[in-house]
């Protein structure tokens, strides 16, 4: 999939890699970590693909701080392993949903802080 699109976003993303812990499934939890991440959402590239619209648990480990809240699926792009024949991973965009007001003001926080930090 290749978009050429002007970007609309709401809030400002940032390569960040903080661990991450999916769940919605009985028999097991995925962890991973966010290719990037905003106060709006997060991008996490991981093995099993979950379905455009599902809804999933979501915590994210920031530093300190624990943030848990629910995420939609809202894109997937599937990409063949550089490393392994035959598998695939998914690249997987993850809208925040239902967030406390403190834990994305928390984002936002840990964001400008990394902003003014590349200065």
């Amino acid at each position: 999939m290749y978009y050429d699109g002007v970007e609309k976003r709401k809030f400002i993303r940032v390569r960040f890699p903080c661990k991450i812990l999916m769940y919605n499934f009985p028999e097991h939890t995925i962890s991973t970590h966010t290719e990037n991440i905003s106060a709006g959402g997060v991008r996490v590239i991981i093995e099993e693909k979950i379905e455009i619209g599902a809804f999933v648990g979501i915590e994210v480990h920031l530093n300190e701080n624990k943030i848990a809240c629910k995420g939609k699926i809202v894109w997937v792009v599937d990409k063949k392993s550089p490393y392994r024949k035959g598998v695939f991973y998914h690249d997987t965009g993850i809208e925040f949903y239902e967030i406390g007001s403190q834990d994305r003001s928390t984002i936002n926080a840990a964001i400008e802080k990394m902003l003014c930090s590349e200065k």
